[in-house]
């Protein structure tokens, strides 16, 4: 939910691991370890990162985007 807040659809949220952590209140180990599990499961996606800092936006799950696309493509009669 924090992603959503801070990003909307399609924007990198530009926070630390450790400052999210802090706005919600749990140790950074936590917060890193629970957002590499919603990467992985395609909820959160790795947009950049500048140095060792990698930054996030929602993933396909989270926004619908791997719906939209194919519906997209299809032809209609």
């Amino acid at each position: 939910m924090t992603y959503a807040i801070l990003g909307g659809l399609e924007h990198a949220v530009e926070r630390t691991a450790a400052e999210l952590a802090e706005r919600i209140g749990v140790p950074r180990s936590h917060f890193s370890r629970a957002r590499r599990e919603l990467e992985a499961d395609g909820w959160l996606e790795h947009v950049y990162s500048e140095g060792q800092v990698p930054f996030f936006r929602l993933g396909e799950k989270a926004t619908g985007r791997e719906v939209v696309v194919p519906l997209h493509s299809r032809p209609t009669a």
